[in-house]
């Protein structure tokens, strides 16, 4: 019965592990175990402190995740391609956390970032498409929101001499909003927006584009990116949508087949137990009628001695009961001697 036991403790464990394998297997396919993006360029000075404070370096084909916090330096720069389909490119002496990244094809798909200097041009995937209220940029001073856009988020900090401090934003397709504590204005094609660190001014539209606007030695890299990228977004969404249907039903499949393997080691435990309740109810059943014959056999061997010994007494000349004479009573005695 142990044994019976143990053989199936052993295929639940291989069952549950072999579930495990193919889940992690297929997360990583769909997500990249977890991944916002892929470096596709690095170059210059750069590096990324992921969530339990280590820092690394980029080379091309690495991952980054959730979380994670990508700088680089005066002559750095840093172009990912995002799971939903977008693109990242970081100009120099930015520092860009991914706040949160959820790219599964689903509505509740969200990517958040969170700009603390610098800038970065973002070429929006799908869920800047279809999903774009779960699209934002956070700054220091304001949040950017999208509607299927190239855009060109860019904070300068207080005390540079590069200009006023605040949040920028440039739009080259599609178009966003900026928003602050005390306005929110829309930006259109062409157009740049500010939202400053001092007093408590709304949101304005710049007259011109700014100057520290410049673009880099990889800008060629970026101008045809929003059509190549809007040419496969559907075709990336459905296919990660199905992916992860999938997943999601072998996870379901493997669900049912563990429940199932619990249930029947709980059968088979509840078999064993009765056949223990029955194999003890047995035992006490038999030893009851030993006992019980025991009894009857000691009865009937204690009724013979007694007739033993009453014969004795017959034999002897003495009546039934009587006790056996041990000489003459000491007072009876006295008086026949006087």
């Amino acid at each position: 019965m142990l044994r019976l036991l143990f053989c199936v403790g052993m295929f639940l464990l291989c069952a549950g592990a072999g579930a495990q394998a193919p889940a992690v297997a297929t997360e990583a396919i769909s997500q990249g175990a977890g991944a916002a993006g892929k470096i596709e360029l690095a170059e210059g000075t750069h590096s990324v402190l992921d969530r339990s404070r280590q820092v690394r370096t980029l080379a091309v084909g690495d991952l980054v995740f959730e979380g994670e916090v990508l700088t680089t330096g005066k002559d750095g720069e840093l172009h990912l391609n995002m799971e939903d389909g977008g693109f990242i490119a970081l100009r120099p002496n930015t520092r860009l956390q991914i706040v949160a990244f959820r790219a599964l094809g689903q509505n509740d798909d969200k990517s958040v970032f969170k700009l603390f200097q610098g800038a970065f041009r973002s070429v929006t995937g799908w869920i800047g498409k279809y999903n774009p209220k779960s699209y934002e940029v956070r700054t220091p001073t304001a949040t950017i929101g999208v509607r299927g856009t190239d855009h060109e988020p860019l904070v300068i900090p207080q005390g540079s001499s590069e200009g006023e401090a605040g949040t920028y934003d440039k739009v080259n397709a599609g178009g966003t909003f900026i928003q602050t504590r005390h306005g929110r204005i829309d930006v259109a094609v062409n157009q740049a927006v500010f939202a400053g660190w001092r007093g408590k001014p709304a949101p304005r539209l710049l007259r011109d584009i700014p100057a520290f606007y410049r673009p880099t030695r990889n800008e060629h890299l970026l101008a045809v990116r929003h059509e190549a990228v809007q040419k496969i977004l559907e075709q990336r969404r459905d296919a990660r949508r199905k992916v992860f249907e999938e997943r999601r039903s072998l996870l379901e499949r493997q669900k049912l087949e563990r429940k199932r393997a619990r249930d029947e080691l709980n059968m088979r435990r509840e078999k064993d137990r009765f056949q223990q309740r029955e194999e003890r109810g047995r035992q006490w059943q038999e030893q009851r009628q030993r006992a019980q014959s025991e009894r009857r056999l000691h009865g009937r061997d204690g009724g013979a001695g007694q007739a033993t010994r009453v014969d004795g007494q017959r034999a002897r000349g003495q009546p039934e009961g009587a006790r056996p004479h041990r000489g003459a009573e000491p007072g009876r005695h006295g008086r026949g001697d006087r």
